[in-house]
């Protein structure tokens, strides 16, 4: 039985070919995104500018809250507006956002006017988030 065992083992290892060392030298392809671009949820690219949310959980030790990221991908500088849209099971808000975004440049948070706890006073839930009447335009000049 101990001659049998070792013959199918030895078969075994038999089919699997000699390791190969791995390449040290050469890089693996970078796939994988940083983790700070993955937590973001697309919602729109309107005219080379991205937005994207994240939600927060209890954002002030009890309300959820989300915060917004615009992101202006061209050359020239924009204008943006836009109304931000709330819904939770038993109630709506809404929140008006506008600004100016230089070429390249990235605003988010609180500082930047792009973050809300939308239902403090009722203490509902966000359950859906979305945009009306999204508009930016280049500033001339």
């Amino acid at each position: 039985m101990l001659r049998y065992c070792a013959l199918v083992f030895v078969l075994l290892l038999g089919g699997l070919g000699p390791a190969r060392a791995q390449d040290s030298t050469a890089a693996p392809p970078d796939t994988a995104q940083a983790w700070y671009e993955t937590a973001w949820t697309p919602i729109v690219v309107r005219n080379g500018v991205q937005i994207a949310y994240l939600f927060y959980a209890e954002a002030d030790n009890k309300n959820d809250g989300v915060v917004l990221r615009l992101r202006n991908r061209n050359d020239y500088p924009v204008r943006y507006a836009f109304t931000v849209i709330f819904r939770g099971p038993e109630a709506e808000a809404t929140a008006r956002a506008e600004g100016t975004l230089q070429a390249g440049e990235m605003k988010t948070g609180e500082n930047d006017g792009l973050f809300w706890i939308p239902f403090r006073e009722t203490g509902d839930r966000v359950g859906e988030i979305g945009l009306r009447g999204v508009r930016v335009v280049r500033i001339e000049g």
